[in-house]
């Protein structure tokens, strides 16, 4: 169960294990992505009121920030639509969509956080979905090639 792995995670993370805490999320991984190839094959959503699934969009969203500081941007964007497409939640799909933005607009991770997250305030205790109100010139400004890349991979 995923949600038993960040348990262990997050032991490991207070205790610095950099090898230990690479092996469990590579394992987190495998799990989210079983458990969202089953949703997808069942033309399903992810409900992140669900602890397994929440714990699943969790993990991608922490794939997509990983991929996404690595400079494996496009991956990034990638995990980023299909989350938008993939969770039923409002506020899941916004972060997705804004978090994507910030990577057509070519900021780094560390940039984007700086410039529009607020991080003070989580969404189930993991999300950051409350963003800066200069959020609304990343969307204004790549609406229209969010709305293309997005729609070609639904």
């Amino acid at each position: 169960m995923i949600v038993e792995k960040y348990k262990k995670l997050d032991e490991l993370i207070h205790k610095n294990k950099d090898d230990e805490i690479n092996e469990v999320f590579r394992d987190i991984l495998t799990e989210a992505f079983e458990i969202i190839n089953k949703k997808i094959e069942k033309q399903e959503t992810l409900d992140v009121n669900n602890p397994e699934e929440a714990a699943a969009i969790r993990a991608m969203f922490e794939y997509m920030l990983e991929l996404w500081a690595d400079g494996n941007v496009d991956e990034a964007k990638e995990v980023g639509y299909d989350m938008v497409y993939l969770v039923d939640d409002k506020k899941l799909k916004e972060m997705f969509s804004m978090f994507v933005l910030g990577m057509l607009e070519g900021l780094s991770v560390d940039e984007f956080f700086e410039k529009y997250v607020d991080d003070t305030k989580t969404y189930k205790d993991v999300f950051f979905t409350e963003f800066d109100d200069k959020i609304d010139e990343l969307v204004i400004k790549h609406q229209d090639r969010f709305r293309k890349e997005f729609s070609k991979d639904a």
